[in-house]
């Protein structure tokens, strides 16, 4: 069961990232060592929430950073995966709408 929240919370990063470039687009323009930096802060805010929200392992801090470092390897690991996957569902449902 932990690790399905694990991977859960990469799938929620990796949403949360997407949508963020998405909406800042329009109004910055952000290097790509930044969004680096904000991966490394969900995934170790999405690992916090998994452990003290979740209930899964002890809650303790070094669970907390552990569950943080498993979730930006997901998150890594899968992104391109999980990116194309969203994108090709959303092509089914709205056929209007331009993905890529």
């Amino acid at each position: 069961m932990e690790m399905l929240y694990l991977c859960l919370a990469a799938v929620a990063v990796v949403g949360l990232i997407e949508w963020l470039k998405n909406f800042l687009k329009e109004f910055l323009a952000i290097p790509g060592w930044a969004w680096s930096l904000v991966v490394l802060a969900a995934s170790f805010l999405c690992g916090a929430l998994v452990v003290f929200g979740a209930n899964v392992g002890p809650k303790t801090p070094l669970m907390a950073v552990l569950a943080g470092l498993v979730v930006l390897a997901f998150a890594q690991i899968g992104y391109d995966s999980i990116v194309k996957a969203i994108a090709k569902k959303a092509e089914h449902v709205l056929p209007d709408e331009k993905t890529n």
